[in-house]
């Protein structure tokens, strides 16, 4: 149950960045808005993140995870609440800021409380579950804010993160603390890990700069096209899921063979080849709608394997509890970086050069992450075969 809400959590917080995705063409008109400032704002629920996510990683855990996390959800609901009332861009982007400190908050805590909460044998599955909330909650904020905006405005359309936030935090209070406080360190020394999570965080931070500024544009692309708001809102849903059948093969191959296993491997860089691949297809000037959602739909496909083999290689990379929230908070900052960068930047390439180019931007972008993925593979390869590997939690991957 426990593992359930904190998961839930982190889908609340990633359809605040679906919600303004999809709401992005209405609030432009109205505001008289540009696509790169439209999508500036978008990012923003990443700024926290990008800037304080390695504070977070050791200031939380003096404050305590779990009341942190019910604040958090507080302070999305109060973000939208704002924004539902903002009159100019100033005010908006104000309230995403307040929207930008409690999605910090969650992201860095809720992996952590789902990491203590799943027993060893079952720890690899919870991470990879976490892994989609990305996807589940930017498809669920942009199919469910798309069509509450069709129906009264985008402006009521926020209500329903208001209501969210509220029930969210009234769970919180309700389900009893685990009682796990930081767990003593083991008597096992650390091991060199440092130079693994630099490499693992800084191939997710490239892998989302792309992978945001897709999701996050391709409304606008596809409305651009002649497709409706509804629909673009739905495709962009659909793109998003497509992560979480990735996330499930992910799983099953580190079940099947082990986080150190070739097999791993050769499927980080085959998920951000092929991804890489097609956002050639995907971000043209003369695309056909018709062609670009579904093509959009494989990318997500195709890339989703990658995070969930790095949310489930995070507790081992770590290896004590104290080093995974801080690995935690190194892993957002890096995550939230790319997400804050890669909209506005796709959003500058696009109005400058065209849509074609900043699909060369992404290819880029995913082939870059390809050996910096594999370095962190190759360290912990070292680190199994002269026996250093543990979890936090002891069992994990045995």
């Amino acid at each position: 149950m426990r593992i359930v809400l904190y998961y839930l959590c982190g889908v609340f917080a990633a359809a605040q960045l679906g919600k303004l995705a999809a709401l992005s063409p209405p609030i432009a008109r109205e505001l008289q808005l540009g696509l790169a400032a439209m999508a500036a704002l978008t990012s923003l629920l990443e700024v926290c993140g990008a800037t304080l996510g390695g504070v977070a990683g050791r200031w939380l855990p003096r404050v305590g995870l779990k009341p942190a996390l019910s604040l958090a959800v507080l302070a999305l609901a109060a973000g939208a609440a704002g924004t539902a009332f903002a009159q100019d861009v100033v005010t908006l982007a104000l309230a995403r800021l307040v929207e930008s400190l409690g999605y910090l908050v969650i992201v860095v805590a809720a992996p952590v409380l789902i990491a203590r909460a799943a027993d060893g044998r079952h720890q690899a599955a919870a991470m990879a579950l976490w892994s989609t909330f990305v996807p589940v909650g930017m498809a669920l904020g942009a199919w469910s804010f798309a069509h509450a905006a069709d129906w009264a405005g985008w402006r009521p359309a926020q209500a329903l993160s208001v209501v969210a936030g509220v029930l969210l935090w009234i769970g919180l209070r309700a389900v009893p603390s685990d009682g796990a406080g930081a767990a003593a360190e083991p008597a096992t020394p650390p091991g060199p890990t440092g130079a693994l999570l630099w490499a693992l965080v800084a191939a997710f931070g490239a892998y989302a700069i792309a992978e945001v500024a897709l999701l996050a544009l391709l409304p606008s692309l596809l409305t651009r096209g002649g497709m409706t708001l509804a629909s673009a809102g739905t495709w962009t849903a659909v793109a998003a899921l497509a992560n979480v059948p990735a996330s499930a093969l992910g799983a099953w191959l580190l079940r099947r063979h082990g986080p150190t296993g070739n097999a791993v491997a050769v499927a980080m860089a085959i998920s951000l080849g092929l991804s890489g691949a097609l956002y050639l297809g995907v971000m043209r000037d003369a695309g056909l709608p018709a062609w670009q959602a579904p093509l959009a739909v494989a990318i997500n496909a195709a890339s989703g394997v990658f995070p969930s083999l790095v949310f489930a290689l995070l507790p081992l990379a770590a290896r004590t509890p104290d080093r995974l929230v801080l690995a935690s908070g190194r892993l957002t900052q890096f995550g939230a970086s790319g997400a804050l960068i890669g909209p506005p930047l796709a959003g500058a390439v696009i109005e400058r050069w065209g849509w074609s180019a900043a699909g060369g931007l992404c290819l880029g972008l995913s082939l870059l992450a390809v050996p910096l993925a594999l370095s962190a593979w190759r360290q912990l390869h070292r680190l199994h075969r002269v026996g250093l590997t543990r979890s936090p939690q002891g069992a994990a991957f045995r």
